[in-house]
């Protein structure tokens, strides 16, 4: 039961994560970013790094690092830029407010269901 509660938890997070190679079998893939994403990097040289875009340039990303993940060396509010060229992996994290308002419900909703199953049943005396 606490597996399922977990899983609805993580289902109604704020942000959903959405990892995709900027180019796939030789033809570039569309990824929608804008500026105030949160993104994470990896290169083709394999560096790796969290960011915030601050501009959308024609040939390249401009941002600045937030707080580093495992196996990043980059320290948080250093500014950086990566030409599309070298992006060999991006993962984006964008609020999601449909999210945002359905986990409260969910959490309001197992727990009425936990507390309903777990309920002792009265019989009414005759």
């Amino acid at each position: 039961m606490w597996r399922v509660l977990l899983v609805l938890l993580a289902l109604g997070a704020c942000t959903g994560p959405r990892a995709v190679s900027p180019v796939d079998s030789d033809k570039p893939t569309e990824l929608r970013l804008r500026a105030g994403d949160s993104i994470r990097v990896v290169t083709r040289q394999r560096e790796r790094m969290s960011l915030e875009i601050t501009e959308i340039r024609a040939t390249e990303l401009a941002g600045v690092t937030v707080k580093p993940g495992k196996r990043e060396t980059l320290p948080a509010g250093h500014d950086v830029v990566v030409p599309y060229a070298d992006l060999a992996l991006v993962e984006v994290r964008r609020f999601s407010a449909a999210r945002t308002v359905a986990a409260p419900f969910v959490v309001i909703l197992l727990a009425a269901g936990i507390a309903l199953q777990t309920m002792p049943v009265m019989v009414a005396a005759p």
